[in-house]
């Protein structure tokens, strides 16, 4: 794995902090990586000694920007364990002050805003450690992009794709081609105030396997909180044959359902396993989002919750983090279900 040393890090944090961005446009970036002593190479490209791979200057991807367009700086860090982080996060701290929210896309991300800066720590699910500065208002202005054509997503869908066909049907598809930038958020200022449509089952399963993959890595990188994460699924009017729990806690995924009538020929063609009391679960290792979230959705159609009548909502404290919440909400169009359909193996 590639690290870096401490102290190494610590100046370079330091240094971030005191650099003048400006507006962020390119040669704002660039005249700070020249006064930093950095090489810049080619268009993009950063010349950053001491790190593994440097840093690149990039479109900041900015749909507000009414001037020269701005740009964003990452850096790269380091190549580690999920429970190496908190060292990362613990020198941030030390350098930039408390964070101002913690999110996550299948990502973890801690956010300082400073000024007209926001300055980003960054974990990937494949745990490579970067930093991002940019400027704070092409930030929101991507963020109120996403948020104002988001409602697009259904038109994008292929007629095939608006639900997983079974519980093997976990390729990518078009419902996966969405653009929203966080699943859940937390922290004391929040990461924003967007909440996320969700459109379809097919959207709903990336979002879950996006969102069970990413508080996972948060808990793994941060430390679990003293409860699981349970969505909750149901109609409205709560009847048990329309009824799903989706719980991540660090050790397993969960999905409970109630053992009815109407419900038991599809629990059993899902292998659910009969808990007594009414009631069934199917667990998968953590590293099964897609899978778990796969069957979520091919369950809530066979029950005839694929249509307006879902709703979705969330209890538990996964993470020692304060005002933790999903930021989803689901919004489906109609699309029927199969509760009086056995499919064949």
């Amino acid at each position: 794995m590639d690290t870096v040393p401490a102290a190494w890090l610590a100046e370079l944090l330091t240094q971030l902090r005191a650099s003048d961005f400006r507006a962020f446009t390119r040669l704002d970036v660039e005249q700070v990586c020249r006064t930093a002593g950095w090489l810049i190479q080619g268009e993009s490209a950063v010349i950053i000694p001491g790190t593994p791979s440097g840093g690149y200057i990039d479109d900041a991807n900015d749909p507000g920007a009414d001037s020269e367009r701005r740009v964003h700086l990452s850096i790269a860090v380091a190549t580690i364990e999920p429970e190496q982080f908190r060292h990362y996060l613990d020198l941030a701290v030390t350098t930039w002050g408390a964070p101002t929210w913690f999110c996550g896309l299948s990502d973890l991300g801690v956010g300082w805003v400073d000024g007209n800066a926001l300055r980003t720590l960054e974990l990937s699910g494949r745990g490579a450690v970067s930093l991002r500065i940019e400027s704070l208002d092409a930030d929101t202005h991507r963020r109120w992009w996403n948020w104002k054509t988001q409602h697009h997503y259904p038109d994008l869908v292929d007629e095939g794709d608006r639900f997983p066909a079974d519980e093997h049907d976990v390729a990518d598809t078009s419902a996966d081609d969405y653009e929203i930038s966080f699943a859940w958020s937390a922290g004391s200022a929040g990461r924003g105030r967007e909440i996320w449509s969700v459109y379809t089952l097919g959207h709903l399963r990336g979002l879950l396997s996006e969102l069970l993959g990413s508080v996972h890595l948060a808990m793994r990188a941060l430390g679990p909180g003293p409860e699981p994460l349970v969505l909750h699924f149901f109609d409205r009017d709560k009847t048990p044959d329309r009824y799903a729990q989706l719980e991540l806690s660090p050790t397993e995924i969960r999905l409970r359902a109630f053992t009815t009538e109407t419900t038991r020929p599809h629990l059993d063609r899902l292998d659910f396993i009969d808990c007594g009391e009414g009631s069934a679960t199917r667990i998968w290792p953590t590293d099964q989002a897609r899978a778990a979230a796969t069957v979520t959705a091919v369950f809530l159609h066979r029950v005839g919750l694929g249509s307006q009548n879902l709703t979705m909502t969330e209890s538990g404290n996964p993470l020692p983090l304060d005002h933790f919440s999903v930021d989803l909400q689901v919004d489906l169009e109609g699309e029927g279900g199969l509760s009086d359909e056995i499919p064949r193996r």
